[in-house]
C-alpha cells in the first residue's frame, strides 16, 4: 500500500502540516530536535491507532492544545483509495475508515499494514520479556486482526483470575474461570506458534544475504511451565489444577501467555548475554523486514516501512543489503540527520522537512 498524502493538526510539534510523499518513499533528514521522530509516529498512528511511542494518547498533544488529528489518503494494492481519519478530542478517540465510525482496533488491522523501527528496537533483545510479547502480540495482530479481541479477552480472564486467588472463592466458580482461561490460552498460543514457525522459516530460506554476521538466528519461546504447555483442553486445565496451591500462596497466576517469552538464539546462544552491539541492531533491523515479508505474504498487502534513525549506526556493507533487499519493494520512510544516507537510497526523495512543521 502507499501513503498519498497525510495531515496533521496539533499532533507533537505539528501545529497544522500536509504533505504528499513520492510512491516510493521519502528521505526525512533534518538535524535532531526537528520532529522527524514525530512525522514518523504519525503516519503509524494511522495503521495501529495509537502511538508507537506513548502509553496514552494525549501524549502526543502539541503543547497547549486540547485536540489533535490524523487524517492519511491511502491507495491499496487492489487500486482502490483508502482514508483513515483519528481525532481525539475531550479525552475521547474517534476513528474513521471511508468516513465510517470504527470502535475495533481489528477493523484498522485489516485495512492498513505499518512496520515501525526505532532506534531503541535492541531493546526488542535486552529488554524485558514484556517488551517482547507486546512486539511480538503486534505482529500477531497484524496477520491475524481477530487475535486483538482474543488477547483482550484472554488478559480480562487473567485479571478475573488474579481477583479470585487474593480472595476466598468457590471452587466451582474457580473452575469456570480456570477452563475459560485455558480455552482462550490454547488459542493464543496457537496464533504465537504459527508467528513463530514462519519467521524461523524466513530466517532459514529468505535472510542469508541479508543477516551477515547472525545468519544462525533462531527465535524460540520459551513459556513459564516448566515442561511446556500441554496440546489438549484437559492436559492444559490438569497443569493449571496443579498450580493452584502456589497459586494461591502468591495470589497470582504463575502460568500463561501473559508471562512467557521469547529468545534470540544464535548459534546455540542466548543473543541477549552473548551477542555483540552490532550483531543486536542488524537482528532488530531483519525482524523488522520479516514483519513486513509476512504481512506481505500473509495477507496480500504490502506494508508502508518506517525507518527511524535505525541504519545511523550500521557499517556500509550492511547498509548496502539492506537497501538491495526492499529496493522499491515497499514504499519506506527513513528520518535521519545523516545526509549522506541519500547516496544509499537513490530512489527515495528527501522531504523538505522544514517546510511541513509549524
Amino acid at each position: 500500500m502507499i501513503l498519498k498524502q497525510l495531515e496533521l493538526a496539533n499532533f507533537r510539534n505539528y501545529a497544522k502540516a500536509s504533505f504528499c510523499p513520492n510512491p516510493a518513499g521519502n528521505l526525512v533528514i533534518a538535524p535532531n530536535g526537528f520532529g522527524k521522530t514525530n512525522l514518523l509516529e504519525s503516519i503509524a498512528y494511522c495503521g495501529l491507532g495509537k502511538s508507537v511511542r506513548f502509553h496514552r494518547d494525549d501524549e502526543v498533544l502539541k503543547k497547549d492544545s486540547d485536540s489533535f488529528s490524523v487524517s492519511a489518503d491511502f491507495l491499496n494494492d487492489t487500486g482502490l483509495d483508502l482514508k483513515i481519519q483519528i481525532a481525539w478530542q475531550e479525552r475521547r478517540k474517534y476513528l474513521k475508515i471511508d468516513g465510517d465510525p470504527i470502535r475495533q482496533l481489528s477493523k484498522l488491522y485489516e485495512r492498513v499494514k505499518v512496520v515501525y523501527a526505532a532506534p531503541d528496537d535492541t531493546m526488542l533483545v535486552d529488554g524485558s520479556p514484556s517488551a517482547r510479547r507486546k512486539y511480538f502480540d503486534l505482529c500477531v495482530s497484524q496477520i491475524y486482526p481477530a487475535y486483538v479481541g482474543l488477547l483482550r479477552d484472554y488478559l480480562q480472564v487473567v485479571q478475573q483470575r488474579n481477583s479470585l486467588l487474593k480472595n476466598s472463592f468457590s471452587p466451582l466458580v474457580k473452575k469456570s474461570w480456570d477452563r475459560r482461561f485455558c480455552e482462550l490460552l490454547l488459542e493464543i498460543l496457537d496464533y504465537r506458534n504459527r508467528y513463530l514457525t514462519e519467521v524461523n522459516r524466513a530466517l532459514e530460506q529468505n535472510y542469508p544475504a541479508v543477516l551477515n554476521q547472525v545468519k544462525s538466528l533462531r527465535l524460540l519461546y520459551r513459556s513459564q511451565a516448566q515442561q511446556g504447555y500441554p496440546g489438549t483442553l484437559e492436559k492444559l486445565e490438569e497443569l493449571v489444577a496443579s498450580l493452584e496451591p502456589m497459586e494461591k500462596n502468591a495470589q497470582r497466576g504463575l502460568c500463561g501467555a501473559h508471562l512467557d517469552d521469547y529468545e534470540f538464539c544464535l548459534n546455540g546462544h542466548n543473543l541477549k548475554t552473548y551477542g555483540s552491539q552490532g550483531q543486536k541492531r542488524i537482528t532488530v533491523i531483519v525482524l523488522r523486514l520479516i514483519q513486513a515479508s509476512l504481512i506481505e505474504n500473509l495477507t496480500g498487502i504490502r506494508p508502508i516501512l518506517l525507518f527511524d534513525d535505525v541504519l545511523a549506526e550500521l557499517d556500509a556493507d550492511n547498509a548496502r543489503r539492506i537497501a538491495e533487499f526492499v529496493d522499491q519493494r515497499y514504499q519506506i520512510f527513513i528520518a535521519s540527520p545523516r545526509e549522506e544516507l541519500s547516496a544509499q537510497w537513490p530512489g527515495l526523495e528527501p522531504l523538505n522537512f522544514e517546510e511541513t512543521a509549524s
